[in-house]
């Protein structure tokens, strides 16, 4: 089910580009979205639950997600296989932001993952890989 927010958001910030963020720790969920969202042409909303990422994406029509490995519901690395698996969403760039990038080298190499950053990052490093990523 999707919040009366994201229905908003697609009528309202059509012209932005949406970016959608699935993390579940809420004060780096919150500093994303709104340092993402402080940006000229983007709005950022999270999502906590892996599970509902995906069907946040394809009601959104998300142009960027964000993910982090560690989530209830579905883990970041199922749900980017979820999405490469979707048609209809499939081509949209995904970036993971995680504290145990080491630990899950072998998963993004072999998923050919190549956009990620390691928590604790600096935001305009973040910032700049979103307007590389998809640009506004």
């Amino acid at each position: 089910m999707v919040s009366n927010r994201l229905k908003s958001l697609r009528v309202e910030e059509r012209k932005k580009k949406v970016v959608v963020i699935g993390e579940d720790d809420e004060p780096i969920a919150l500093l994303l979205r709104d340092a993402i969202s402080d940006e000229p042409g983007y709005q950022a909303v999270v999502v906590a639950d892996g599970a509902l990422v995906l069907e946040t994406v394809r009601q959104v029509h998300a142009d960027l997600l964000i993910l982090d490995i560690m989530m209830p519901g579905l883990n970041g690395l199922e749900v980017y296989d979820r999405v490469r698996e979707d048609t209809t969403v499939r081509d949209m760039p995904v970036m993971f932001v995680s504290a145990n990038v080491p630990q899950f080298d072998r998963e993004f190499k072999a998923r050919k993952i190549t956009a990620v950053l390691t928590k604790p990052f600096d935001l305009n490093d973040l910032l700049k890989r979103v307007r590389s990523l998809c640009p506004a």
